[in-house]
């Protein structure tokens, strides 16, 4: 397949949407469908060959004329197009050419020069289609039998069976002319004679080109000479619109059937350059009038048609085909469309070397639609492949520069620079980089109106800055031009900016203690954090909370613990909407304390336990903001444990204090899970949390246990509507916390406690054993265990009840020594198990059987 045949498709659909109109004036004649199919039939044999030259030529006197709109064009194309395939179908050959005929007529009409471009590549579709037809017809000529396609002989009377379908002589690959039948040849041959024999040369000259690939059924070296012979005919068309498009076409279709002969298409663009010296004279300019279109107007018409022809010449040319080219330029055109087209189309690497002088030909082309700014944005997207000769970058930017920078159109000088700023990034250094922004930005302080007519041309150079934004150890950040240009976007495209900013900063840097690159960030971050609001989808908040989370957690200023506790202080001033970033916060200052700890290697002097107590201050501050209630609860645990390491006792007990009063408003979620998991953390911490003089030694034991009767008693965060299946949940989940505190208090009856803190002495040195301690941890004991007795008497019976008796009896053979207790709970649950009533929980049942037998043996 053609490399270009994709370029083609895109292009199409480009130019059908650039070139419009509101209305077209056609023949009459055109609205009329070419149906002559019964009349064919109704035709005797001698007076059939009178009658096909008479339909492949349509002469008709003047006609009237009608005024049709754009779709009304289009849909009349359309049709005659779906008319072809069904002639065809149906074995209307003449029908067929004549449909193709009419249509190619259209392109002798250029009264209407601005829809010129979209006439012939709806017209070329259907001459494509004829092509393909055609084609298809002849290789299944070439593929059958040398005796034609005639029907397979009946089979003989008695034998029955299905019929076989005649094989195909398939062509093998790469087949020549040596490998196709005569039949085929002749059927060839003979489509070229009946396109001989029509009359006008430009229906003539399309046919013949949609039926180019057919040449390879009667010879193999011919195309040269085909190609060569039509090159020459298009000179014939007089007018300059008609006989460029032709020339476009023949360069398509000679690009697909012979892709490495390209000197017809040599000839076709130095003939094209060639004819503007005709462009100056008077007579065009009267003919320009009388089309209604001025020559910058008519040169931008015959764009499409000249970026294809050199498209095909520029492919794969060789040094003297570009040099020959660019002098016909200079001698006869200089017009920069056709320059940016050249530039475009050749091989950049031929013209990089001498960039300099290249430069200079654009600066004295004659501007046209394309002024010398597109020229130069064109220039800059090839030497972005190939650049200039490292003696010449900085004579080429300077050069360019000069008027790039005085060009007056917004638009224009944005989506130059940002070709150029390309360049900039892969061929110079970052001083360039710097001006260039510089440039940029004094071009964008202009009223907020115009600003607002560019996004689009914005959008580019945004998403060229991001992707290179670390590059040149992230001068681009540290500039502040970066910002000054998010500025100019609406609030919404602006956030979707410092988004990608952010994941680009995740993705591609390391920890950072530049102050600019972090003041810059955090200006991006607060941004996107003050483009969320209440409104915004949970998942939106989510996903730019861990974006600004990730910024967060590249600040390092190493040993500058201060400078970081100070940042982070900015942070929660600026991300106060985003419990996630707040919680990222708190977490980041527990590891800064941690770190000063381990600094000083476990002994602070007066300077860091301030310090110390200035962390744990701000997540004093800090964690009431959050709403979510289970995160406020583990992050006062962590705070506690924070401050307990760092010998803070008056913190952590005020941590602690804080997470018991905050229990009693958490929800139930995941049935309470959340909650025992909680309270396994918390009893882990109180085992070596050193109770108080003034208030005893389990005050927080305590105060956690009335704590969690009050949240097991209320509905969900405190509605006292609650459905009683929550309670229920409620007061299981309960009933599995106070067991996890029967554990603690174990431990506490223990002489020497399992776990310790250095530095800190616990209850089992501040008690050492005592009677009246031991005597106070036993009413504790005896408290919890008879709260937990009476909910297993409030439970049903079920499963739950199995369960909440199953995890008292553990905890009771583990940690204490309450026989008559242990042999009530045993007989309740031997008794379940008699009915077949523990489930699941049999085999836990089982393993507290083997515990007790294994103390009883004791």
């Amino acid at each position: 397949e053609d490399e270009l045949s994709t370029p083609w498709a895109i292009k199409k659909q480009q130019i059908l949407k650039d070139y419009q109109v509101t209305s077209i004036r056609v023949s009459a004649n055109f609205m009329k469908d070419e149906d002559n199919r019964e009349e064919a039939k109704a035709l005797k044999s001698v007076d059939r060959t009178k009658a096909r030259l008479d339909q492949l030529e349509d002469n008709p006197g003047e006609t009237p004329t009608l005024d049709l709109t754009q779709k009304e064009y289009v849909d009349q194309l359309t049709r005659y197009h779906e008319e072809l395939q069904r002639a065809w179908k149906a074995g209307e050959r003449v029908l067929s050419i004549k449909i193709v005929i009419k249509c190619t007529k259209l392109l002798q009409d250029t009264s209407v020069p601005q829809f010129y471009p979209s006439v012939f590549i709806m017209v070329t579709e259907i001459l494509d289609t004829f092509g393909k037809v055609v084609w298809n017809r002849i290789l299944s000529k070439a593929e059958a039998d040398e005796e034609g396609d005639k029907e397979p002989e009946p089979e003989p009377a008695g034998k029955k069976g299905k019929k076989k379908k005649k094989k195909k002589n398939r062509l093998p690959p790469g087949w020549t002319t040596e490998d196709v039948n005569v039949n085929a040849k002749e059927t060839c041959r003979n489509w070229f004679y009946k396109i001989s024999s029509i009359r006008e040369l430009l229906p003539r000259l399309y046919m013949e080109m949609c039926l180019l690939s057919c040449y390879r059924f009667l010879s193999t070296n011919e195309y040269p000479q085909v190609l060569g012979r039509i090159a020459s005919m298009i000179r014939g068309i007089g007018d300059p619109m008609v006989a460029l498009y032709a020339q476009c076409y023949l360069a398509r279709c000679g690009g697909m059937v012979c892709r490495d002969e390209t000197s017809y298409a040599n000839t076709m663009v130095y003939d094209y350059l060639y004819g503007f010296k005709e462009y100056e004279t008077k007579k065009f300019s009267r003919y320009l009038k009388g089309l209604g279109v001025s020559l910058e107007e008519f040169l931008h018409l015959q764009s499409p048609a000249v970026e294809w022809i050199l498209k095909c010449v520029g492919r794969n040319a060789s040094k003297s085909v570009f040099t020959t080219t660019l002098k016909h330029y200079r001698d006869y055109s200089s017009n920069s469309m056709v320059l940016k087209h050249i530039i475009d189309c050749f091989d950049p690497k031929h013209y990089a070397p001498n960039a300099a002088a290249m430069v200079s030909l654009v600066k004295m082309a004659k501007p046209s639609r394309v002024g010398i700014i597109g020229v130069f944005e064109t220039i800059a997207e090839r030497f972005i492949q190939s650049p200039p000769p490292e003696e010449q970058r900085m004579l080429v930017l300077n050069e360019v520069w000069k008027v790039v920078t005085k060009c007056e159109d917004l638009k224009s000088y944005i989506s130059c620079s940002t070709s150029w700023l390309e360049v900039v990034l892969h061929h110079y250094s970052s001083l360039e980089l710097n001006v260039l922004l510089r440039d940029i930005v004094k071009h964008l302080m202009v009223g907020e109106e115009e600003v607002e007519g560019i996004g689009k041309e914005l959008e580019p150079l945004v998403k060229l800055l991001v992707h290179h934004c670390y590059d040149f150890n992230g001068v681009i950040l540290k500039s502040g031009e970066l910002l000054a240009i998010l500025d100019k976007f609406k609030e919404s495209r602006k956030a979707e900016h410092c988004k990608e900013l952010l994941e680009s900063f995740a993705k591609h840097s390391d920890e950072t203690s530049d102050p600019v690159l972090i003041n810059t960030l955090f200006e991006v971050s607060r941004t996107l954090h003050d483009s969320i609001d209440s409104l915004s989808p949970e998942g939106e908040q989510r996903h730019c909370a861990s974006l600004i989370c990730g910024f967060v957690d590249k600040i390092n200023y190493g040993k500058d613990f201060e400078r970081q506790l100070n940042t982070y202080v900015e942070c929660r001033a600026g991300f106060f909407n985003l419990d996630d970033v707040k919680t990222r916060l708190v977490l980041c200052v527990c590891k800064l304390a941690m770190q000063t700890l381990g600094l000083m290697k476990g002994k602070h002097n007066r300077k860091t336990a301030a310090f110390v107590k200035g962390c744990l201050a701000f997540n004093h501050i800090t964690i009431p903001s959050i709403e979510d209630t289970m995160t406020r609860l583990r992050l006062l645990v962590e705070c506690g444990a924070v401050g307990l390491k760092n010998m803070c006792l008056p913190q952590t007990d005020t941590f602690l204090k804080q997470a018991i009063v905050v229990v009693p408003e958490v929800g139930v979620a995941n049935g309470g899970a959340d909650m025992v998991s909680w309270v396994g953390t918390f009893c882990g911490l109180l085992v070596v949390t050193p109770g108080s003089p003034e208030l005893g030694p389990f005050y927080l034991m305590n105060g956690l246990q009335k704590a969690l009767g009050k949240w097991a008693e209320e509905g969900g965060g405190g509605n006292a509507a609650a459905s009683s299946m929550t309670v229920t949940a409620k007061k299981y989940a309960k009933s599995k916390c106070f067991l996890l505190m029967l554990g603690t208090c174990s431990s506490w009856a223990q002489k020497k406690l399992p776990y310790s803190v250095p530095g800190i002495d616990s209850n089992d040195t501040l008690y050492g054993g005592s009677e009246a301690y031991l005597s106070e941890l036993k009413e504790l004991g005896e408290a919890i265990i008879t709260e937990v007795v009476g909910d297993i008497e409030e439970t049903e019976e079920g499963p739950m009840k199995d369960e909440q008796i199953l995890g008292l009896l553990d905890s009771l053979v583990a940690f204490f020594d309450a026989d008559k207790m242990i042999r009530s709970l045993v007989k309740k649950l031997q008794k379940r198990e008699a009915e077949g009533g523990l489930g699941k929980n049999a085999k836990w049942f089982s393993n507290v059987k083997t515990k007790l037998g294994l103390l009883t043996d004791q």
